[in-house]
């Protein structure tokens, strides 16, 4: 015997039984429909409190939590993590010359093009304005013979400032205050912080010398850049 679990007109699951009839299930399955309802409720009202309304990314609230939970799996798993804090350079240009919806419709394409461009298990955030984070921490997977070397951080944050040049925006209008540009900076557990927030304050810093040394530039701290190239390492601590 078998009764339906509908909630909202959605058939969400089927209660089977083989010992009760059928018209003795379907008080059970309305209560399970109350109930499964409510806890499906919740987990959409859980996720709103972390979502950045605008651009769907995570907020500030998610940054915290899964920064510390990547962390203490990193430290358990003697892994690496990387944040990436960029904002857009001179986006107070596109508020004040073309309104706040031009401005928002750069938000959103900048937060789309960051998605296909970093790897499944990575993670980005909105944490103010036109400020983002990433935390880099997608695990390398098994590779075969021909497969080809895992992209590596550095390479995956400079692809993405190069696309976001190319980003085009015809609400705007072909008078738009120059193409687009970020200014970020990567810091690593556990060389350039130990927690969530060290780590965050260390990539903004770098972020903000980025903008000193005239913007659309990547400054890596000691530990990202420790973990670029090291067939070619730099004569410093950053590099755009």
């Amino acid at each position: 015997a078998t009764a339906p679990i509908v909630h909202q007109d959605e058939h969400i699951a089927t209660l089977v039984s083989s010992t009760v009839g059928s018209d003795d299930l379907i008080p059970w399955s309305v209560w399970l429909s109350t109930w499964m309802g409510m806890e499906r409720r919740v987990r959409e009202l859980e996720m709103l409190t972390e979502t950045d309304e605008l651009t769907t990314a995570g907020n500030r609230r998610a940054f915290e939590r899964i920064a510390e939970e990547t962390l203490e799996n990193a430290r358990r798993e003697r892994r690496i993590v990387t944040l990436m804090v960029f904002d857009i350079d001179n986006f107070k240009k596109y508020n004040d010359e073309y309104g706040h919806e031009a401005g928002d419709e750069v938000l959103r394409e900048t937060v789309e093009l960051l998605r296909v461009t970093i790897r499944r298990g990575d993670h980005v955030f909105r944490i103010g304005g036109d400020e983002f984070v990433v935390i880099f921490s997608d695990q390398e997977g098994p590779r075969g013979e021909r497969s080809t070397p895992p992209e590596s951080v550095e390479q995956i944050a400079h692809r993405f400032q190069s696309q976001v040049c190319d980003l085009r925006f015809p609400q705007i209008g072909l008078n738009a205050p120059g193409t687009l540009s970020i200014s970020a900076g990567l810091s690593t557990f556990p060389w350039d912080g130990h927690d969530g927030p060290s780590l965050l304050r260390h990539a903004d810093q770098l972020a903000l010398e980025s903008k000193r040394s005239g913007k659309n530039a990547i400054t890596f701290g000691p530990g990202a850049r420790s973990r670029c190239d090291s067939a070619d390492p730099p004569a410093d601590d950053s590099g755009a």
